[in-house]
């Protein structure tokens, strides 16, 4: 590898980019009582052990790389909101993408989605995300996401997709239900269970939407 020039470089490469996009952000409060129960617990065990399986069979780390399931639920509802937004907002569900911000390191923990597009030309403006985004409309999207996340057409094959057994990086999801396209991912469509979201024909008391909450960011 040649450096890419002799002395330490005074500019980067870059590109200037137009878009819109949809900020969630949930309350942390309520995260960590979700994230404390004992179904959710069972299935971080299930996650993890398929995340230990899947990096056995290709030599790396077992250990390393596991997002934790704030993340896992976080990443499920950004596809949920992506798949339901693309039916109404005018772009394509392969034009919006996702950023996960969900870590609980240095005291500072976080539990935020982005849903975003972003293009080079004015295409990126068309506001279509901006005027979803609005609570009036909002609101009505999500619990249409939801209320589609309950079943999916491959149950019950998909609901009671175990990672351990297979050693694979995803539970209740598959491209009938929370699938995206590959551009719109940051992870390839892994680390996904829709169970953490809602009621599924295998799971119950896991889902973050499925009690009485006060409030949801």
């Amino acid at each position: 590898m040649a450096m890419l020039c002799r002395n330490a470089p005074e500019w980067v490469p870059a590109s200037e980019v137009h878009g819109e996009g949809i900020f969630s952000r949930f309350q942390e409060n309520e995260v960590k009582a979700w994230e404390v129960l004992e179904a959710v617990k069972r299935r971080d065990s299930a996650l993890r052990a398929g995340h230990r399986g899947w990096r056995n069979a290709r030599r790396l780390d077992p250990e390393l790389g596991y997002p934790g399931i704030r993340y896992v639920m976080l990443h499920t509802f950004a596809h949920l909101l992506i798949r339901e937004l693309a039916l109404e907002c005018g772009y394509n569900a392969a034009s919006i993408r996702e950023r996960i911000y969900a870590t609980v390191e240095d005291g500072r923990p976080m539990a935020g989605v982005l849903v975003y597009t972003a293009a080079a030309d004015s295409d990126g403006t068309l506001g279509g995300l901006v005027e979803l985004g609005k609570p009036e409309n909002l609101g009505r999207l999500v619990e249409q996401a939801l209320a589609r996340a309950r079943i999916c057409s491959s149950d019950p094959l998909c609901s009671k997709h175990d990672p351990g057994e297979d050693r694979s990086l995803h539970a209740a999801s598959c491209p009938a239900c929370v699938f995206v396209a590959e551009t719109s991912c940051e992870r390839g469509n892994r680390y996904l269970d829709r169970a953490l979201l809602v009621e599924t024909f295998e799971s119950s008391g896991a889902s973050f939407f499925g009690r009485e909450r006060s409030q949801h960011g």
